[in-house]
């Protein structure tokens, strides 16, 4: 008995990373700046993406630590550094004044020209450090020249509120986005992809649907959403289109329970469980209700019913031919387990 359980509780515990790591992608407040991975259309088709524009340097100063007149920094290998900078052109965002403040995590040379992807509004922004892929000194590079197209492009699409079937290029003319605007709003279908013209990401927006692609074309995730309920599929990154794992989620009021499915290598199920989450916080009251488990030919394993984590009423276990091989009635869950 105790190496069945130690062997369930393994998998229990991999799923339950797999699902903290997967589930903080997908909710984007959770998830590390690092991981961030999207392209610029990506981040631009649906008009939210903060404040971006571009600017030239009037000042700029950075403090000086006692006694050693070292440039102080912080630990993400960010300066602390302040500049005056004279707005040249403003994408997207609020920008109360011509002349405004930056607070610099990235060295600024004075009179050359920079583009500041930052959050918030007025006159004082923040940029650079780890966590900033985006700002940059302007340069004539093709890469930057193209860059600047797409943000007056989407910029123009939204102020103008323009509607019709668009596509966009990256420098080399690869289609990097297509997809259709109604009056300024993003609609049906939206496709972005790889510098090589791959797929990267589908946004069905009429079903609420996000497809993600690897870079050699595999499906790696599907994301569904309807009202309070979603699922998460996560697929294998050796086999096309194969599932590895899949994630149901339904938020009531008070609790959010999920239930998971883990999936072997040839596509056959591994083990299913359910979880409860009350609140809605991470703290859970552990699995609750059905638990099954497979071999990897697709019979059944072992199979019984779990009460906050504890396994309660009769449990049955069966040899890998399909043979009943035992049972044990755990009764109300009080007992050793």
């Amino acid at each position: 008995m105790t190496h069945d359980y130690q062997e369930v509780i393994g998998n229990f515990m991999r799923t339950v990373l797999t699902i903290l790591f997967f589930v903080g992608l997908y909710q984007s407040s959770w998830a590390c700046c690092a991981i961030d991975d999207r392209t610029l259309t990506e981040m631009l088709f649906q008009g939210n993406p903060g404040t971006i524009f571009t600017c030239k340097v009037l000042t700029f100063s950075t403090p000086l630590t006692y006694p050693d007149h070292i440039i102080s920094s912080s630990s993400d290998g960010s300066i602390d550094g302040t500049a005056t900078v004279e707005i040249v052109t403003v994408y997207f965002g609020k920008v109360d004044t011509n002349v405004v403040t930056l607070r610099a995590g990235n060295y600024m040379t004075i009179g050359n020209t920079y583009l500041i992807y930052t959050d918030g509004s007025g006159r004082i922004f923040s940029f650079g450090g780890i966590c900033d892929k985006w700002s940059k000194q302007i340069t004539d590079k093709p890469t930057t020249n193209n860059e600047l197209l797409i943000l007056k492009q989407f910029s123009d699409i939204f102020k103008n509120k323009t509607g019709g079937q668009f596509t966009f290029t990256n420098s080399k003319n690869i289609v990097i986005a297509k997809g259709q605007f109604r009056k300024g709003i993003a609609i049906k279908t939206w496709q972005h992809f790889y510098d090589n013209g791959i797929i990267k990401t589908e946004f069905d927006l009429t079903k609420n649907i996000t497809s993600q692609f690897a870079s050699n074309g595999f499906i790696k995730s599907k994301n569904t959403i309807n009202k309070n309920v979603g699922i998460y599929e996560q697929y294998s990154d050796k086999v096309s289109g194969q599932l590895s794992y899949k994630f149901i989620e339904i938020e009531m009021e008070k609790e959010m329970i999920m239930e998971c499915s883990e999936y072997f290598n040839n596509g056959k199920l591994k083990n299913i469980a359910s979880f409860v989450y009350i609140n809605n916080k991470s703290t859970s009251t552990g699995k609750k209700g059905d638990y099954k488990e497979f071999y990897e030919n697709g019979n059944l394993k072992l199979q019984g019913q779990y009460q906050t984590d504890k396994r309660v009423g009769l449990w049955k276990w069966y040899h890998e031919n399909g043979e009943f091989n035992r049972e044990f009635d755990y009764k109300d869950g009080t007992d050793e387990q």
